[in-house]
């Protein structure tokens, strides 16, 4: 592989001591960069490889995985303890995301690792963080996101069930790897070290920037609507059944647009959507107008108009359609690599380019323990990283 194609992480060791999304999603986007990521597991592996039932290479666990080399340890023998510390001395990055307390429990905290290693960045994922009256607790993102507050922005109040994908993982997961990048940058500098906590709560709140910030500074309390409402945001439905959205923002030369789409004249002289603060005002009322229109024509029929007449707009994908966009399409964003099993699977890529650096080949997530043979001594040990259901 040429320096040129091997990312702007080569040469950067990462040890990762992951289970479920938030900790190996983290290193997986520092594999994407080029970083050489070491996934420690347990005899019975992470438990995300044995998701639907397909023995140890769920489709969810290669997604999180992907590009890494993976070793088995048990980090309560000696002699996997040992294994572990030698692996963190040659590394730049170590990456866990235990309850807290555990990696000091079983030997190596921020303390002994930098002892050893006074370059190593160190970075914990906790749940609720290291202190405070929920930070023992099992940490999964079904409660993060609902005690951060992210599912009453996203779920409407009549809707009494967890929506969406694994919010508090994966934010917290690109905001361990942000820290992680920065202290690297540090180290640069100052030629040491450090350790980072990330919890996944407080990257929800992060997150939320918009919401919490409006409210704690004129109590204005904001819920899945308030945005749309406030951005000029419409889902519609074509005759065919196709949905589409629209996002006229605060330009008022999108409305003025969106008025000779439509070909409606009588909205232009209806008081209620006479300006931006009208519309946003009686948002119920002309979401119910313009979906009554478009319902009388096919998708694309609206799509067309709404590009010749340059309104923010886009069809609403399903994941399914999603790969089949044009756009998508045009920007090389899925990549047939060789799976696990030697046989082609197709999997999303990065969308960052760099010009120089490049990217390195994907691989494919690596089998439980594949790399033993490359990476281990001979008295590394195994067993039990954590105990069962205990995570960050």
């Amino acid at each position: 592989m040429s320096a040129e194609h091997a990312g702007p992480l080569a040469g950067i060791r990462v040890v990762e001591l992951g289970q479920y999304i938030s900790g190996p999603y983290a290193a997986k986007l520092l594999a994407d960069l080029g970083a050489d990521v070491v996934k420690v597991e347990s005899p019975g592996g992470d438990p995300m490889r044995r998701w639907e039932g397909r023995g140890t290479m769920s489709p969810q666990f290669a997604a999180y995985n992907r590009g890494k080399r993976a070793v088995v340890l048990d980090l309560k023998s000696d002699g996997g303890l040992a294994e572990l510390l030698r692996l963190a001395g040659d590394a730049d990055v170590l990456i866990e995301n235990f309850r807290p307390g555990v990696a000091q429990r079983l030997g190596f905290g921020p303390e002994v690792l930098h002892e050893r290693n006074p370059r190593l960045v160190s970075c914990a994922i906790t749940g609720f963080g290291a202190d405070g009256p929920y930070a023992a607790r099992p940490a999964y993102d079904t409660v993060i996101s609902a005690v951060g507050g992210m599912y009453s922005q996203v779920v409407p109040e009549h809707i009494l069930r967890p929506l969406g994908p694994a919010f508090s993982d994966l934010l917290s997961g690109m905001q361990a790897a942000q820290a992680v990048l920065a202290a690297l940058h540090a180290r640069n500098a100052t030629g040491h070290g450090e350790h980072v906590e990330v919890s996944m709560v407080g990257s929800l709140i992060d997150f939320l920037t918009e919401a919490a910030s409006t409210y704690l500074e004129t109590g204005q309390v904001a819920g899945p609507d308030s945005r749309p409402r406030r951005a000029q945001a419409y889902a519609c439905r074509g005759s065919d059944g196709r949905a589409f959205v629209i996002h006229m923002s605060v330009p008022e030369k999108f409305w003025t647009g969106l008025l000779e789409v439509l070909e409606h004249p009588e909205l232009t002289e209806d008081p209620r959507f006479a300006s931006r603060e009208a519309r946003v005002a009686n948002y119920d009322a002309l979401d119910a107008e313009l979906k009554a229109i478009t319902a009388r024509m096919p998708r694309q029929f609206w799509l067309d108009r709404l590009a010749a007449h340059d309104i923010p707009h886009g069809p609403l994908n399903t994941v399914a359609e999603l790969f089949d966009d044009p756009q998508i399409a045009a920007m090389e964003l899925v990549e047939e690599i060789v799976g696990h099993d030697g046989g082609p699977l197709r999997v999303p890529v990065p969308s960052t380019r760099f010009g120089r650096s490049g990217r390195p080949p994907l691989r494919a997530a690596p089998g439980l323990g594949e790399h033993d043979g490359e990476l281990l001594g001979e008295a590394s040990g195994l067993i039990e990283t954590m105990t069962e259901g205990s995570r960050a």
